[in-house]
């Protein structure tokens, strides 16, 4: 298994990967330039993705991961080993996400990388008509 970047030209493959949240040719461009972002892949095939960029928070610099997709652990260990791994490169030693409580597996991958799960909570108001909608999905994910 391979993790590398990505570029506009894999928004196919990631879109195997992303299920029923197709990533926009945007945002694919976006985080092909942030030097975070990384595409799992076997051989040709694609199993899974980490969408990340570095944030400026007025002292330090984080590395905020906004979207992971993997087809199992592993690929959820390598694509966080990978986007840790850029962070240090890059001299920022924040790496941070947020976790959605019911992706347990994510939550044990993140464990066994050495990330501390909790205590903080996100809360999220999405305005204009999703809001309306009561949708708060897709929020830094």
């Amino acid at each position: 298994m391979r993790f590398r970047p990505f570029s506009e030209l894999d928004l196919e493959a990631l879109n195997r990967v992303a299920g029923a949240r197709p990533l926009s040719l945007g945002a694919v461009r976006h985080f092909a330039r942030t030097g975070h972002s990384f595409l799992a892949e076997e051989g040709e095939e694609p199993l899974g993705f980490a969408l990340a960029q570095a944030l400026w928070q007025g002292e330090a610099t984080t590395v905020l991961v906004t979207r992971i997709e993997g087809r199992d652990r592993a690929v959820l260990e390598g694509l966080l080993a990978a986007v840790v791994k850029s962070a240090y490169d890059a001299g920022v030693y924040e790496v941070a996400l947020h976790l959605d409580p019911a992706r347990e597996e994510l939550k044990e991958a993140l464990l066994a990388q050495g990330f501390t799960v909790g205590p903080l909570v996100l809360a999220v108001r999405v305005l204009g008509s999703r809001g309306l909608r009561g949708e708060a999905r897709g929020v830094l994910e």
